[in-house]
């Protein structure tokens, strides 16, 4: 099955104003559950942030891709639970 996990990270060096303080990340993780897919995606978001010092994770989020029906996610990075995807093939 496939979910799109998304991920919202606060960039702590910015100000609040900017509008790059807070942004989100999207993928695609082929995963056998809903919570798979948030587990798989959250460590991958920790990975990021840890070599990040400035950037926190604000929350997280799976969905069944189905409920993204009426987008065009072919250009979202996809990837299987338990790929250790690097941070270029994340788009991160």
């Amino acid at each position: 099955m496939e979910f799109v996990y998304t991920v919202w990270f606060r960039d702590t060096s910015l100000s609040p104003d900017d509008q790059d303080f807070e942004w989100p990340a999207c993928i695609v993780i082929e995963a056998d559950s809903l919570a798979d897919s948030t587990e798989w995606g959250d460590h991958l978001s920790r990975r990021f942030a840890a070599d990040r010092p400035n950037e926190r994770i604000v929350r997280s989020e799976s969905e069944v891709i189905e409920s993204y029906a009426d987008l065009d996610l072919t250009s979202a990075p996809r990837i299987k639970y338990g790929q250790e995807a690097s941070d270029v093939e994340l788009g991160w």
